[in-house]
């Protein structure tokens, strides 16, 4: 995990409110902007992962630092 740059606190907290509140959110990933349910966010050897069930109902974990949200 040599190039996980930690995503800032005001992130983390939006990625918490979301999760306990039970809201979608629209994100960007890979150049694409969707829509996810994120369900949870945690961290594996010193990377955060964000948990989600995408558009297409399947749910996938992704490395928080490779999403952006879209505020």
């Amino acid at each position: 995990m040599n190039d996980y740059q930690k995503i800032s606190c005001e992130d983390h907290s939006i990625y918490e409110l979301v999760i306990m509140r039970g809201y979608s959110m629209r994100v960007e990933i890979d150049g694409k902007v969707i829509r996810i349910k994120p369900t949870d966010i945690s961290t594996k050897s010193g990377a955060e992962f964000l948990t989600f069930t995408g558009e297409d109902g399947k749910i996938q974990e992704i490395r928080a630092d490779l999403v952006s949200i879209q505020k």
